[in-house]
C-alpha cells in the first residue's frame, strides 16, 4: 500500500443516514467489504492489522461507544483523530522501534478508508480528507551517497580473473557510467553497446564478450549455472539488484546500495565538490546578453532548494538534472527527420540527453545560452549579405550561407581557420584557433547528440559552439 493512497469502489448513494452502531463495530462490516467488492487478500490483511491498532487505541481511551458522525460528545472528531496520531507517535514496533512516520501514515490511511467506506455508504461521519498525513514523512527515508573513494573502491571489488566477476565489473561500470535504469540495463543487447557507451566501459564489454563461448544468447548481461557456468539467459532485474548490493557489502559500505543510487553515483560525487552550475562563459568574439546564468555552488542550491520545497537531496538533484534535459532538448537541434526514420538514431536519445545534463551538473561542462539582441544576427549582419563563396561542401542553403558568414566572421578576427577538423569523434563543421588557449570547434544546424556527448566528455580545454539558427548560439565549454 502506498502513502497517500486508498481503495476505489463505486457506490451510489440517495441519502446520509446517522449511524448508531458504534466505530468498533462498523469495523469488521468494512473488512468484509473490502472482499466483496475484490480487494486483494494482502490490501486486505494490511487494514485489518492497521485498524487493530485503532480498535485497541478506542479500548485503551473507553471509547468503545464512539459513533462515526462528529455531532455529539459520543462521536468521532478531529480532537479524536490528533489524540490518535499522538498515541502513533509513542507507540512502538514488534522490535520495540518507535513507529516511523511513514509507518504511522500506512495506519492513518487505513482510518481514512474506513471513513471513505461510510461516506460511501450513505453514513454521516467525518471527512476522510480531515485525516492529514505526517507532512515530512517522506523526509525520513535519506538516500545515502557514494564518495569517488568507494566508487573506485567498488569497482575494484570484482575478482576480474573469472567470468562471473568480469561480468559483475562490467555491470557497475555500465550503471556509473551510463545512468541506465535496472530494466534498460538488463535489456541490453550485445550488439546496442557501442552507441551508448563510454570508451572505458566499451573495452570492460570488449573483454568481458571474449569469454562469451555462446553464440546465440543475444542478452549483453546474461545468468551462469552451475560448475560449469553454463548459460541461463537473460539476468533479471532482481539478479542485478542483488549483485550491486553484494559488492556494497563486500567493500564494507556502511548502508546497502541499489542500481538506482548507481545510476548517478558519480555525478553527485563530483557535485559534492563546490563547483558553479551553468557559469556564464562568455567568448570573447561573442559580445552579447547571455540569457542563462546561475553561480551558486551546487551544494548551496540543493540545500536551498531542500530548505524551499521539503523535498529529499534525491529528489532535488534529479529535478536539477531533469531541468538541464528540457533545456538541452529545447536547444540542441538534433538529426534531421530522414534519419529519424531508422529507429537505432533514436532509441538512445534520451539515455544521451540524460548523460550531457550530468556532464553540466557535474560541472565537468559549462553551458551557456547566447541570443543576438533585437532579434539580429550574432555575426555583425553577415548572414544578411550576398554573394557568398560557399566555401562548404556539405549541407543545403541555409547551411552554406552560415559557414560563409562564420567563415568570413573569424576571419576578420585574425583567426586561423581549418574546415572540418577532426574530433575524438567525428569531424566538426570548423575549427577556429585565436590567440585563446583554447580551440573553438563550431557546429552549424543540426548535431548528433552522442558525437557531442562523446567529444565533451573526452576532450578537454575546447570550446563549442552550435549554431542552431542566425541569432542563437549554444556554449559548451570544457
Amino acid at each position: 500500500m502506498n502513502v497517500g493512497s486508498t481503495y476505489n469502489i463505486p457506490y451510489t448513494y440517495k441519502y446520509m443516514d446517522k449511524s448508531s452502531i458504534p466505530i468498533i463495530n462498523h469495523i469488521p462490516h468494512f473488512l468484509d467489504y473490502c472482499k466483496r467488492v475484490g480487494l486483494s487478500n494482502k490490501t486486505q490483511e494490511t487494514y485489518k492489522r492497521f485498524l487493530n491498532r485503532f480498535i485497541l487505541w478506542l479500548k485503551k481511551e473507553d471509547k468503545n461507544t464512539l459513533l462515526p458522525h462528529d455531532l455529539t460528545i459520543h462521536d468521532l472528531t478531529i480532537d479524536d483523530i490528533e489524540a490518535y496520531k499522538l498515541y502513533l507517535a509513542y507507540s512502538r514496533d514488534r522490535k520495540n522501534h518507535p513507529l516511523k512516520k511513514k509507518t504511522q501514515n500506512y495506519y492513518l490511511i487505513a482510518l481514512r478508508a474506513l471513513l471513505s467506506y461510510f461516506t460511501l455508504n450513505g453514513i454521516v461521519s467525518l471527512p476522510a480528507d480531515k485525516i492529514s498525513l505526517l507532512y515530512d514523512a517522506k523526509r525520513e527515508k535519506t538516500i545515502k551517497f557514494l564518495t569517488l573513494g568507494q566508487i573506485e573502491k567498488l569497482l575494484s571489488a570484482p575478482n576480474t580473473k573469472t567470468i562471473i566477476s568480469l561480468r559483475d565489473r562490467v555491470i557497475l561500470e555500465t550503471l556509473i557510467s551510463t545512468g541506465l535504469k535496472v530494466n534498460q540495463l538488463r535489456n541490453l543487447d550485445r550488439d546496442q553497446t557501442e552507441i551508448i557507451l563510454s570508451r572505458k566501459v566499451s573495452l570492460w564489454i570488449k573483454k568481458y564478450l571474449k569469454t562469451r563461448n555462446d553464440d546465440k544468447e543475444k542478452a549483453l548481461f546474461i545468468n551462469y549455472k552451475g560448475p560449469r557456468n553454463s548459460i541461463g539467459g537473460r539476468l533479471t532485474a532482481r539478479s542485478i539488484e542483488s549483485i550491486v548490493k553484494r559488492y556494497g557489502e563486500i567493500i564494507s559500505l556502511p548502508f546497502s546500495i541499489t542500481p538506482e543510487i548507481l545510476r548517478w553515483a558519480r555525478a553527485f560525487a563530483l557535485s559534492n565538490k563546490v563547483i558553479r552550475i551553468n557559469k556564464p562563459q562568455t567568448h570573447k568574439i561573442l559580445k552579447t546578453k547571455n540569457y542563462r546564468q546561475k553561480e551558486v555552488p551546487m551544494i548551496s542550491f540543493i540545500k536551498q532548494e531542500v530548505a524551499k520545497t521539503a523535498l529529499p537531496t534525491w529528489n532535488i538533484v534529479e529535478n536539477i538534472i531533469d531541468n538541464e534535459i528540457i533545456w538541452l532538448k529545447n536547444n540542441i537541434p538534433v538529426l534531421p527527420e530522414t534519419y529519424k526514420k531508422n529507429p537505432s538514431f533514436l532509441k538512445y536519445d534520451e539515455l544521451i540527453l540524460r548523460k550531457l545534463a550530468i556532464l553540466i551538473v557535474s560541472g565537468k561542462v559549462k553551458a551557456t545560452e547566447f541570443r543576438a539582441k533585437n532579434n539580429k544576427d550574432l555575426w555583425n549582419n553577415l548572414t544578411e549579405k550576398l554573394c557568398f563563396k560557399k566555401i562548404n561542401r556539405h549541407g543545403q542553403e541555409w547551411h552554406k550561407k552560415m559557414m560563409d558568414a562564420i567563415y568570413e566572421y573569424f576571419k576578420l578576427q585574425k583567426c586561423k581557420l581549418v574546415l572540418e577538423p577532426i574530433l575524438n569523434y567525428g569531424r566538426a563543421d570548423l575549427g577556429i584557433h585565436s590567440n585563446s588557449n583554447k580551440t573553438l570547434y563550431i557546429e552549424v544546424g543540426t548535431v548528433s547528440l552522442f558525437k557531442l556527448w562523446y567529444n565533451l566528455l573526452t576532450m578537454k580545454n575546447v570550446t563549442f559552439l552550435i549554431v542552431p539558427s542566425e541569432n542563437k548560439v549554444i556554449e559548451f565549454n570544457t
